[in-house]
């Protein structure tokens, strides 16, 4: 089995590339990273050497270098970590979400289309359906739960999400697409909220606070984030959306 893991250097996507390489040790496993401020090639070292492990530095918005990589490798499986992420960024510059989380995610459908492929799994957030009201701590998101983007990252990974249905729908592509809480764990970004924290008080700096300080979130460890992805893309059912909580 052969699975091209994309966005592979990211926080997500290294923890997904370690648990494939240990749970699968039978798997080839292939990791296209567009080596952004948010990869970092370093955090693959113990894999890099492997003979079942093979890095490309790509973007997925790449048709030729994308399309190349599918004719050189005929993957079975390709799961897309591969996203623009922080919503503040998104805010000062829409554009580029709009180009890597719905064209880059086009281009990879494209491509499973015409080489073939037995799953393709979009890695999205539960940030598509919003928030939920604070004086309502009994309610949670659902499946059915309707989309309801409050931010331009939010909007793109949930235009890339109804895209990857459209191609399940239109051309009978086998697809699965997960939704998940904020993940936390090994190589997290250190823009993010729980490592952007832990430095600032290490180095006694000022802890920002978001809003008025009332908002909740929902915190998954990246590696059961892992598990369940790995779950989905061998056992979920074709053309199902999962939502991945803590």
């Amino acid at each position: 089995m052969t699975v091209i893991v994309t966005g592979g250097a990211g926080f997500i996507g290294s923890n997904f590339v370690f648990h494939m390489m240990k749970e699968h040790p039978d798997y080839r496993i292939i990791c296209l990273d567009k080596l952004t401020y948010a990869g970092n090639l370093s955090t693959l070292k113990s894999v890099m050497d492997k003979p079942n492990f093979r890095f490309i530095k790509a973007d997925i918005c790449d048709r030729k270098a994308v399309e190349k990589l599918f004719e050189e490798e005929k993957p079975d499986i390709v799961v897309n970590f591969a996203a623009e992420s922080h919503v503040d960024r998104s805010i000062e510059n829409p554009e580029i979400f709009l180009q890597t989380n719905i064209i880059g995610t086009e281009v990879l459908m494209d491509a499973c289309r015409k080489y073939g492929i037995q799953r393709y799994h979009q890695v999205s957030t539960d940030e598509v359906y919003g928030d939920l009201p604070l004086d309502r701590p009994d309610l949670f998101f659902t499946e059915d739960t309707p989309i309801h983007t409050s931010s331009p990252y939010s909007s793109s990974k949930a235009g890339a999400d109804l895209l990857v249905l459209a191609y399940h729908r239109t051309y009978g592509l086998p697809v699965t697409i997960s939704r998940c809480s904020n993940n936390y764990g090994p190589y997290h970004f250190p823009e993010k909220l729980i490592p952007l924290m832990i430095a600032n008080a290490l180095a006694d700096k000022p802890l920002p606070v978001y809003g008025e300080g009332i908002n909740v979130r929902d915190w998954l460890y990246v590696e059961d984030h892992c598990r369940a992805i790995d779950l989905i893309i061998h056992k979920g059912r074709v053309g199902e959306v999962y939502n991945v909580g803590g």
